[in-house]
């Protein structure tokens, strides 16, 4: 092999290493802590009981798989919602942007998971960490599909705080943190009857890798 292509190789070898990791930069990222989860939304917004419901679903999780972590009972912060600024974020995010800048009017927030209970139309997420190592969690209005068909809203809010303790996506649509590139969408959670969708056992390992038992 000659010198130049000794050379493509390892640029070839570094590409692929790097490509991964920049694609999934917002996953894979343990807490070093319990993080203090903040709820901000209307007053009487029932996406509130959703959020503490999702929290005790992902300690029923983290226990089943053997991680070490267990979520904080949510707090309340009445504060006006910035809804330009979730919606400037989630395009970030769904346009793959690298790297993701956090809107200033997303930063500098009471808790270190804050989840913003949104009314307008945008891809619900899990901002990445900012500058100060919090994260934000928006969720968009519910009033309109799908967030608005029974058991979708429920099952959006676990999954964006799936995103917000470490795991990425999936590609089986039967499972809690199906999304992006797969074809699954939030609508695939509608059910009459209140329900969680599942883990996979690889996420259960994640977990585990991600928070070993104390």
């Amino acid at each position: 092999m000659t010198l130049l292509e000794k050379a493509g190789a390892w640029l070839l070898a570094i590409l692929c290493t790097c490509a991964p990791l920049a694609a999934q930069a917002q996953f894979g990222r343990a807490w070093p802590k319990p993080p203090k989860i903040v709820v901000i939304g209307a007053e009487g917004d029932p996406r509130m009981m959703l959020v503490d419901e999702a929290i005790a679903y992902w300690n029923r999780a983290l226990e089943e798989a053997g991680a070490g972590l267990r979520l904080p009972g949510a707090t309340r912060a009445a504060l006006p919602i910035p809804e330009e600024a979730l919606q400037e974020l989630s395009q970030a995010i769904l346009a793959r942007r690298r790297p993701v800048h956090v809107p200033p009017a997303l930063r500098e927030l009471p808790g270190d998971v804050n989840v913003m209970l949104a009314q307008s139309s945008f891809i619900s997420f899990a901002g990445p960490f900012d500058s100060e190592g919090k994260r934000v969690i928006g969720i968009r209005g519910d009033r309109v599909p799908p967030l608005s068909l029974p058991n979708v809203a429920r099952n959006v809010i676990a999954h964006e705080l799936g995103h917000a303790i470490g795991l990425g996506h999936n590609d089986d649509p039967s499972k809690l943190m199906c999304g992006r590139p797969a074809p699954c969408r939030p609508g695939e959670f509608k059910s009459e009857e209140p329900r969680y969708f599942a883990l996979t056992d690889d996420e259960r390992r994640e977990l585990r890798r991600l928070y070993p038992p104390q």
